[in-house]
């Protein structure tokens, strides 16, 4: 209901890069990923959805978070890689 209201009256919310649980106040952990981003030259954009989950014990509070990458060519720049494609992570 909130983000409808948001919409309704053009609110702006800047919303976090990892989402924040709403009971513990700490980020989610990457669960995992469902679609395939931008790899071919033919293709210029794919949308993606990434699921984070709390890492708390016994709490059920999930996100799923879409997301939407473009494959444009920039002289001497790689585009950037998505957070569960690096390594360390």
């Amino acid at each position: 209901m909130a983000r409808i209201l948001d919409i309704v009256f053009r609110r702006q919310v800047v919303e976090p890069p990892i989402p924040i649980c709403p009971d513990h106040k700490i980020e989610m952990h990457l669960r995992g990923k469902m679609g395939r981003p931008t790899r071919f030259s033919d293709m210029s954009q794919e949308t993606y959805t990434v699921i984070y989950v709390c890492p708390v014990i016994d709490c059920d509070h999930s996100k799923e978070v879409e997301q939407a990458r473009s494959q444009i060519a920039v002289p001497g720049k790689p585009p950037r890689r998505p957070e569960y494609s690096r390594r360390g992570h």
